[in-house]
């Protein structure tokens, strides 16, 4: 059996950690390691990490300064050593066939990424989400954390997840789907992701603008390995998708949210895409969405708050902006 590498970034979960530790123990796939990195806790999440790791050679921790979760990340890519990687964050937890799971569906179908369908973790109950397959469906779930590829894939082209407090999923997801020539989906949820009211997929700052310089990041590394015009549609789509509903949806949270506000995410995209009405991403996505996104094309902007009223009601923030 080929070695996983599990990379887990924490920070201040001590209250919470012992679950995801013992999900990732308790894995049918024995040939692991787990590299706990610890992004500058100040509560006694070492003291628990430790002490919940020290009989089981498969698991390491390392401390750093903080510096949010892309960097911790980005040192648990640097010191893997499995030829497989994948993510888990430190409050959700996994199934027991996680790793044989994923790892599996990779050498049965020969593919470069590997995904799993996972589960949506309430106070009071779980919703699986399932996973299409295809970069217009996979680009509106970036997480890390329901994925595994060979570790050379991040290493050999240089992929990092960006110095960003939002959206960094999507920094590097996005370049190992245009570098992949297949990827395959594992049809179970073998993922528990935890809904958290405080997390970061939550967020109304001004972190969520940060997703102007993410963009411009997956353009960039596009057009530097020669991958633009060829991935010109699905790299338009994201722009739609992430600016023009999941940050216009954040954005409408705002004291500050007008419709000046709202041209301007517009005339962003606009700049770069004229032509991003007629991209073929948007014909996949539910009606609601086309109805809103066809108003906002036509700049109908009465309509498009009546809209945004309707999905604050129907929508959690986590279920668009995955």
């Amino acid at each position: 059996m080929d070695k996983i590498s599990i990379v887990i970034p924490c920070y201040n979960i001590a209250d919470d950690i012992e679950r995801c530790i013992s999900s990732i123990r308790n894995q049918t796939y024995g040939n692991f390691e787990a590299i706990f990195v610890d992004d500058g806790s100040t509560d006694n999440t070492k003291d628990v990490i430790v002490k919940n790791i020290q009989n089981d050679d498969r698991m390491k921790y390392i401390f750093k300064e903080n510096g949010g979760v892309s960097s911790a990340r980005n040192l648990g890519i640097e010191n893997a050593t499995g030829k497989y990687i994948c993510f888990v964050d430190s409050d959700d937890y996994v199934e027991k066939d996680f790793l044989k799971g994923l790892y599996d569906n990779l050498i049965e179908n020969d593919s470069d990424i590997s995904i799993c369908y996972f589960n949506r973790v309430y106070e009071d109950k779980i919703s699986e989400n399932e996973v299409k397959n295809g970069f217009y469906n996979l680009i509106r779930y970036p997480a890390p954390w329901n994925k595994i590829c060979k570790t050379s894939l991040y290493r050999d082209n240089g992929i990092k997840f960006p110095n960003a407090r939002l959206s960094e999923d999507l920094g590097s997801t996005s370049k190992l789907l245009m570098l992949s020539d297949k990827v395959s989906v594992v049809k179970k949820p073998l993922y528990n992701y935890i809904q958290n009211p405080t997390s970061s997929m939550h967020t109304y700052d001004d972190r969520i603008y940060e997703i102007y310089s993410i963009t411009e990041d997956i353009e960039n590394f596009a057009k530097r390995n020669a991958l633009f015009e060829k991935f010109h549609d699905e790299i338009e789509y994201l722009n739609v998708y992430h600016i023009l509903i999941g940050t216009v949806y954040r954005a409408s949270f705002r004291d500050d949210f007008s419709t000046e506000s709202l041209k301007e995410m517009k005339n962003y995209v606009d700049g770069k895409y004229p032509n991003w009405p007629e991209n073929n991403g948007i014909k996949q996505l539910p009606v609601f969405y086309r109805v809103y996104l066809k108003a906002l094309s036509k700049e109908q902007f009465k309509l498009i708050q009546l809209l945004l009223k309707i999905l604050n009601k129907r929508i959690n923030v986590g279920e668009n902006a995955l």
